[in-house]
């Protein structure tokens, strides 16, 4: 049953980066990987708040499988990061590969931190 759920958590995860990937192309051009940044900072995201809940005992470690494993695998792209950042560097284009390199790794992280606070708030006791 786990395979199912990684097979499935995959398929979703890749059709959602292509969505959102396609519908940044609405926002800015084709000369920066907006839809790349995108998707690594909100994947950061959701891996510290899948794990937060499931450090809490509020994600069954099933659906961490599925959305972590899954999901999120098929999901962020840090291979495509990093040839992405290789082409612009090697186009001559060093300030937009500076900006795309230090955005996803500055944005990423401070996705992960805010994922982690979103997991701790959430599972914080009643009044605290």
């Amino acid at each position: 049953m786990a395979i199912i759920g990684l097979m499935v958590g995959g398929a979703l995860g890749t059709l959602a980066r292509y969505l959102l990937t396609q519908a940044s192309h609405s926002f800015i051009t084709n000369s920066f990987p907006l839809g790349t940044v995108l998707v690594n900072v909100l994947g950061c995201y959701l891996i510290a708040l899948l794990t937060g809940l499931r450090h809490s005992g509020l994600l069954p470690p099933a659906w961490h499988f599925t959305l972590g494993t899954g999901f999120l695998g098929a999901f962020t792209t840090f291979s495509t990061f990093a040839l992405e950042g290789h082409t612009l560097g090697q186009d001559g284009a060093w300030n937009r590969a500076t900006l795309y390199v230090l955005a996803n790794l500055v944005l990423g992280y401070l996705a992960l931190l805010l994922g982690r606070a979103t997991a701790a708030r959430l599972t914080a006791p009643a009044g605290t």
